[in-house]
């Protein structure tokens, strides 16, 4: 199971740059880390993992038992009365099924899990995604969505107490298909700090690219954002010069309106202002005049009309 071919799952939470607590020197040297939750703390920790063997079944089972039982300091690996009941590899994706008792967690905890658990078993060799269940029902969220499967990409860096902070919203993301010539919708779930503007959220998920198979990248993946902000009903994107230097082999509006639309479809804006280091005096591919409040264009999606 390849990771292009995640599905449009991508919540945002806990897992890039996250600065989780370590467990001592020789624990942060190790290869392989265990994350859980100190629920005292309201944040998530880390201690060194050494499997006996480096596969994916062998890590997979030391793993779950190690979850499951208490750490040499006798904290809880998992919050109290949660237990890991089965732990199964499906071709790449690690279906976790949890005891009644999840379903009690309170959210933020629940949620501190849910990443911890995906943070973990995504370090085995050929796992790329982590489906939960409690007593085999699928977990949902604070909106009482189901959530699917997870992976590194589900989630946005955060510590632990912030969690408090974040949101929930279900984007409509435009990329392109095939042909580079077409925007193709495709839905997502994040959760994302609510002191980030969600349209630096929608540029910053471009960026990370699709996750549906047949939906091809619009934007550069190294462009650096620097900076997005809303005003009077306006987004003012400022881009980096990769977002031009490196411009992906497409239809020249299809950058443009991948951003544009999928700014304008998260409800906050009409318009969308796009520039290059503050920037704005250039064509773009040499046909799109940058000077300009982009509006929607539903005639570039599949399907569409304006």
């Amino acid at each position: 199971m390849k990771k292009r071919k995640v599905t449009a799952l991508v919540m945002a939470l806990v897992l890039g740059s996250v600065a989780f607590s370590g467990c001592g020197k020789k624990e942060t040297e190790s290869k392989y880390k265990i994350y859980y939750v100190n629920e005292e703390q309201g944040e998530v920790l880390a201690e060194g993992f050494v499997p006996s063997e480096e596969t994916t079944q062998t890590m997979l089972e030391e793993m779950t038992e190690k979850l499951n039982k208490k750490n040499a300091e006798g904290h809880t690996l998992l919050p109290e009365n949660i237990e890991i009941q089965s732990c199964v590899d499906d071709d790449g994706m690690i279906r976790v099924d949890f005891n009644q008792e999840y379903h009690d967690l309170n959210p933020v905890d629940e949620v501190l899990l849910r990443a911890s658990i995906v943070k973990d078993y995504v370090q085995i060799p050929n796992i790329y995604l982590v489906t939960i269940t409690a007593e085999g029902t699928p977990i949902v969220d604070s909106q009482g969505q189901e959530i699917g499967a997870m992976s590194l990409d589900s989630f946005l860096e955060n510590t632990g107490k912030e969690i408090m902070a974040y949101q929930y919203k279900e984007l409509n993301l435009y990329f392109t298909n095939e042909e580079g010539n077409q925007l193709v919708p495709e839905a997502r779930q994040v959760y994302y700090n609510g002191n980030t503007p969600i349209e630096k959220v929608i540029v910053e998920q471009l960026l990370r690219g699709p996750g549906e198979s047949g939906h091809y990248a619009t934007l550069p993946s190294d462009t650096r954002i620097v900076g997005v902000s809303v005003a009077d009903g306006i987004a003012y994107v400022n881009l980096g010069k990769q977002f031009v230097d490196e411009a992906l082999p497409v239809d020249a509006q299809i950058p443009i309106y991948s951003i544009v639309n999928s700014l304008i479809d998260a409800g906050n804006v009409s318009q969308v202002q796009i520039s290059i280091n503050g920037d704005t005096s250039l064509l773009f591919k040499d046909k799109v005049d940058m000077n300009q409040l982009f509006q929607v264009n539903h005639e570039l999606e599949k399907g569409g009309e304006d």
